[in-house]
Formats: structure tokens, sequence, C-alpha cells
């Protein structure tokens, strides 16, 4: 195991075409296969209600970002750091329609719709950030510091959003948000995990182990959406 620092990133030349870290790959296609799956479950009921319809969202932009990001990472010697925007972009907007799906689930607490505005414009202003820190010479030296605010805009959007308002609606007893806030607990070490780099051996790194939880985690949420009684409140009003 090794803590604090990242083990060299695995190199496959075949022929002289270069792969980097196949196993980021193989995790991240893991994810975006499954969530991807969850959109496909979820894509009939979409209109069903906001909640699904954006959880839909969710699951379908997780998936494709997790797929591009497989991609990004395999074939960084020829798309650079360049290669990992649609997977930052993916990031921001899974975020948002997160947040847009629980607040659908409090809209007698949304007045004139100011959380729904408050989640748009914190969207806009993180994409901003994200462009004038790619900008800066700084970027330039460590391309990893573009992501920080897309890490920190999720674990708002994920950890605080999906925690907070599910645990309000537990307490109004809505049980089955508790496979929601299960989601969240799961998914939660994940960003210990990959901030604090522990790498647990150097084919199943940080990433692999983070990514894991996020499978799982994101299993409780598709399970949270599909077993939700919809037709009592808060959906039903």
């Amino acid at each position: 195991m090794l803590i604090g620092e990242d083990f060299s990133k695995i190199v496959i030349d075949i022929n002289g075409f270069i792969l980097l870290e196949p196993n980021a790959f193989v995790t991240d296609f893991i994810m975006g296969v499954f969530c991807i799956y969850f959109a496909v479950k979820t894509y009939k009921k979409r209109y069903d209600h906001p909640f699904i319809k954006y959880w839909y969202y969710y699951f379908l932009t997780f998936g494709i970002g997790s797929i591009c990001g497989g991609f990004a990472h395999t074939l960084f010697t020829y798309t650079g750091p360049q290669g990992k925007f649609p997977t930052w972009i993916s990031g921001i907007l899974c975020a948002y329609f997160i947040e847009k799906a629980m607040i659908k689930t409090v809209n007698h607490l949304n007045k004139n719709n100011v959380l729904g505005k408050i989640a748009f414009f914190k969207m806009i202003l993180v994409f901003l950030i994200v462009i004038i820190v790619i900008s800066t010479p700084a970027y330039q030296q460590n391309h990893k510091i573009g992501f920080i605010p897309v890490a920190i805009n999720t674990l708002i959007g994920v950890f605080v959003s999906v925690a907070a308002i599910s645990m309000y609606n537990i307490k109004q007893a809505h049980i089955k948000f508790r496979y929601l806030l299960n989601g969240v607990l799961i998914m939660l070490p994940s960003f210990f995990i990959f901030m604090c780099k522990i790498n647990p051996f150097q084919w199943f790194d940080k990433g692999d182990l983070a990514h894991l939880l996020i499978v799982f985690g994101n299993l409780l949420f598709y399970l949270g959406v599909k077993n939700m009684d919809y037709k009592r409140a808060p959906f039903k009003v």
C-alpha cells in the first residue's frame, strides 16, 4: 500500500502505440456501463415525475463522462489534459442534475424556485472558475488543479444536497430516501481516498478504489429512484 503519493503510471507499449493506466480505463468503463444501464432502466419513466427525469439525466451524463474519462486516461499521451475536459464538463452537469432532482422533492420549501436558481447559477459559476483555472500558468505546470473546482462542486452537489434533502425526507417518513442517503455514505470515502492518495497497489490504485465505491453508491441511487412511492408526497401533491 502507498499513501500520500502515487505509484508510477502503468504503461503498455503496443508496437509504439502507448496506452497509460489501463486499470483506470477498466474501472471507468465499468462505472460508465453501470450508469448507462441505470439510465436505460429509468428512460421510460423519466416523464412520470421531474425527480426521475433529472436522475435519468444524471445517470446518462455520468455514464458517458466516465467512459470518456477512461479514454482520457489511457490515451493521455495523445490527447493530453484536454482529453479530460469532457469528463470535467459531465461532472459539473451531473452535480446540477442531481441537485435539481433532489430539489423537486422539497417544492414546498422552494418558493419562487429559489433553490433551482441557486443550483443553476452555481453550475455557471463552476464552469467560469474552471475556465479561469485552465487559463493560468499554474495549470500549465500541473493540469490536475483544473479538476479541483469540479471535485468541490461534486462534493457539494452529491454529498451535501443529496444527504441533506434525503435526511429531511426521511424525517418526514419517506423511508425509501435511505437508499439515497446510504449511497452518499458509501461514496463519501472515495473523495478522501482520492485526495489523500490511498493506493492499495499499482494495478488497483486510489482511482480504482474510488471508482468501485462510486459504482456501489450509484447502485443505491438507482434502487432509491426505482423503489420510491411516487403515489404519495413529496411526489404526489
